[in-house]
């Protein structure tokens, strides 16, 4: 019998926008955001000076931006997140980036193996939408990202996940419809990433870095 790996669904951090609330697919002006998005928050980290944001990963999935992978210092890994949210569509950055350095090529291996067969695991049961999921995976953790019909489905989503060999831990950042919106002060989040970023940059002897414009 197989065993799970630990599942953590971010109840906290689900988005549901009212004019999404109704549909049933992830939309195709979603989606579209969701790639200008990602583009934009990683054309902004190749032109960031002073930090070290060559390991990071971004995927921004149901305007939620998920930041995985590896920064060196605390400073890259908070201004990372500072770029993230000065993209307008993002509603919510879940940081995951670890301090350190990026797996080699045979991490990746492994981890691109464990995305395809969770894939493969959501199309092939009938209760679940594949389609409206973004999967990724870091060091065997599997990420959840994108939209549920009901929580039900979620929940089986996830579990297909967890019992996928290899996975250490499972972490869903999928909304549903009708679930009560529960967004963080952007402004608010956003400012104090961007003072704390350049704040540490500089005390680790780089150039002190001005908060970011918002990025399209």
């Amino acid at each position: 019998m197989l065993k799970s790996a630990p599942i953590l669904i971010l109840a906290a951090c689900l988005i549901t926008l009212s004019a999404c609330a109704a549909t049933q697919e992830r939309s195709a002006g979603r989606q579209l955001d969701d790639a200008n998005a990602s583009l934009a928050i990683k054309s902004a980290m190749l032109r960031a000076e002073g930090f070290d944001l060559t390991g990071v990963d971004v995927e921004v999935t149901e305007g939620v931006a998920l930041l995985a992978g590896a920064a060196p210092r605390e400073a890259d890994r908070r201004h990372a997140e500072c770029l993230a949210w000065s993209a307008p569509s993002v509603r919510l950055v879940a940081n995951h980036i670890e301090l350190g350095h990026a797996g080699g090529a045979r991490d990746r291996a492994g981890d691109l193996w464990i995305t395809q067969r969770v894939r493969a695991r959501l199309a092939g049961d009938r209760s679940v939408r594949s389609v409206n999921y973004n999967i990724e995976t870091h060091d065997g953790v599997v990420y959840l990202l994108g939209f549920a019909r009901d929580a039900g489905e979620r929940e089986r989503a996830a579990r297909h996940a967890s019992l996928v060999n290899g996975v250490e831990r499972v972490v869903v950042l999928v909304r549903t419809a009708g679930e009560t919106p529960t967004l963080p002060p952007r402004g608010e989040r956003r400012a104090e990433l961007c003072d704390v970023a350049a704040d540490g940059a500089a005390q680790a002897g780089g150039p002190e870095i001005a908060a970011p414009e918002e990025i399209n």
